[in-house]
């Protein structure tokens, strides 16, 4: 068991550092709350990636491709799945309660945009949201709860509420719909939205950024195809609220992602 561990704290490692690398546009990695993470034994461990195409809502910022690595490590109630990492404090039929530690990529600086629409703008960094994620079982739906702070970069906070549902196609096959909402505080879109008063120019004044509720919905397919190979794929749109639409370096508020990837089991 020990190797095994070493080996999944490696490979965790590895991937954690190859993120800078892999990652030269901000990537959208795949929402896991879909997905069944219930570990079928005490250890468990997977290795791939995901690449995904995304609309940026940022003024003079094309659509962006770019891949990140994608882990699934499962030993007794700690899991990675995908870059996001868990701890289960309860875990049973009918109510989850985990820590959770989720990355977010909201890398974006003046050369971002091409037509220098962004000049001047102090660059962001990707991140982690850590805080407490919950999941109610219904007969109908699945309902997820998080409060999340940005530990790394702003200090801001959200709350995400998504129902969900899953439905089997096929023995290997499952589909999940998902609707929810983010309420993010205005700490936190300050920081990633707002406009300083250093980065205002002429036809982009100040702003400081206002709390926002955003909507969101997504499809994720999951196919095991063999024993050891897994698929994944993932469309999702966002709607964001006036708090973010509102800034005067976001030219969009309804945003597109397609994420997919491939995980092989050991």
């Amino acid at each position: 068991m020990a190797t095994k561990k070493l080996l999944a704290i490696t490979s965790f490692s590895f991937a954690m550092a190859g993120v800078s690398g892999f990652t030269q546009a901000a990537p959208v990695p795949i929402e896991t709350s879909t997905l069944d993470i219930q570990s079928k034994s005490e250890y468990s461990l997977g290795i791939g990636f995901t690449s995904s195409v995304a609309e940026r809502p940022f003024a003079g910022v094309d659509n962006q491709k770019a891949s990140l690595p994608y882990i699934a490590y499962h030993y007794k109630d700690f899991y990675i799945e995908g870059l996001n990492i868990g701890f289960k404090l309860i875990n049973n039929k009918d109510y989850n309660l985990e820590l959770l530690a989720t990355p977010r990529f909201y890398e974006i600086d003046a050369e971002s945009a091409p037509n220098g629409s962004l000049a001047g703008i102090d660059k962001t960094r990707q991140t982690y949201f850590a805080g407490l994620s919950t999941r109610f079982h219904y007969d109908i739906a699945v309902l997820t709860v998080q409060l999340l702070t940005d530990i790394k970069e702003s200090d801001g906070s959200e709350l995400v509420i998504n129902i969900s549902k899953s439905f089997n196609l096929a023995p290997n096959l499952t589909l999940s719909p998902l609707i929810g909402a983010t309420a993010q505080d205005a700490k936190l879109v300050d920081h990633f939205y707002g406009v300083q008063a250093n980065e205002s120019r002429p036809g982009r004044p100040a702003y400081n950024g206002q709390s926002s509720l955003n909507y969101h919905a997504a499809i994720t397919a999951s196919w095991k195809i063999t024993r050891q190979i897994q698929l994944l794929g993932q469309l999702k749109h966002e709607k964001l609220g006036s708090g973010i639409s509102d800034s005067p370096i976001i030219s969009n508020d309804s945003i597109e992602t397609f994420a997919f990837g491939a995980v092989y089991y050991f």
